[in-house]
């Protein structure tokens, strides 16, 4: 199937935000794309041309200061993230007139989760690891001692206070993350490396926000579409231990664990092509369940299914 690419400008939050489109002549659907932490949406291009090989418009969102976005805006949190992924919806739908699904992966899977939550025009959500800042195993995904999980609520403080004072401040991936429990490939930290659109540090302003930010409409009820929840079982960064602690807590009217097996973190990136396959046929089963679950749910438990 012949795909093309484009790439877009809105704004968003006063900033100008690109998007890059991939598009078959017909498709049957749209994927509103986040990328994860300090990349941009080309980094996973054999993922995302993938989809739109089967089928589905793809629009990848390069968040405010990411990627091709310009770098006009300094200070931006994870809310203004959250922000430029509900404008680059608001474009998918005036563009191709068709749902659109909110992917995300790793830390935009929380930001696609999150208009799961906020944005009642999704027809589906696929966070790939989903975070819930206000529980203190939620310590286990930064490189912070384990320990600190008993002390959390003052160390989410230190962190806020911090940035408050040292905004600018700009902080490499290794001071809160460990690289190895993201991805041992030579490979993929190459490819980072070597990308001049990847970025290589964060301001503590966004940390700040990344770490205390809370989403409660994850937990509330406020979610009207299908949630898959896209997991690895051997990913070291977001273990199946604190998934499923998440994934218990999620209330929406469907909810589904979608496990791989690659022991990957980058599992988007590595496996692009078993992971479209698999999703895209995941996505067509959220386009079907969404008018008939999400129009009937009520104070129901939401269903769970685990494949």
């Amino acid at each position: 199937m012949a795909v093309s690419y484009t790439e877009h400008e809105i704004t968003s939050g006063g900033a100008r935000v690109v998007l890059s489109v991939w598009a078959s002549a017909a498709p049957e659907a749209a994927i509103m794309f986040v990328p994860a932490t300090m990349v941009h949406p080309l980094f996973y291009e054999a993922l995302l041309h993938g989809f739109a090989e089967r089928g589905f418009a793809v629009v990848g969102l390069h968040p405010v200061g990411h990627g091709k976005s310009p770098r006009e805006v300094k200070r931006y949190t994870i809310r203004d993230i959250v922000g430029n992924g509900r404008d680059a919806v608001t474009f998918a739908l005036e563009r191709f007139g068709l749902p659109v699904i909110a992917f995300g992966s790793s830390q935009g899977g929380v930001v696609a989760a999150v208009l799961a939550a906020e944005d009642g025009r999704l027809a589906a959500a696929f966070p790939h690891n989903l975070l819930l800042t206000e529980l203190p195993q939620s310590i286990y995904v930064s490189r912070f001692p384990r320990w600190l999980r008993h002390l959390y609520r003052p160390t989410r403080g230190v962190f806020k206070f911090c940035a408050r004072i040292l905004p600018d401040l700009a902080l490499p991936l290794d001071f809160y993350m460990k690289r190895e429990r993201i991805s041992t490939s030579r490979e993929i930290w190459d490819k980072v490396g070597g990308d001049p659109l990847c970025l290589t540090r964060y301001p503590l302003h966004f940390l700040g926000s990344l770490f205390t930010t809370e989403f409660p409409g994850l937990t509330d009820g406020s979610v009207r579409c299908p949630v898959y929840v896209v997991a690895d079982s051997g990913d070291k960064l977001f273990t199946a231990d604190y998934t499923r602690l998440v994934f218990e807590r999620l209330r929406a009217p469907h909810k589904e664990l979608v496990v791989f097996d690659f022991n990957d973190h980058m599992l988007m990136v590595s496996h692009p092509s078993e992971v479209s396959e698999r999703l895209a046929g995941k996505m067509r089963e959220a386009l079907r369940l969404h008018s008939s679950v999400c129009a009937s749910w009520t104070a129901t438990p939401p269903s769970t299914a685990v494949p």
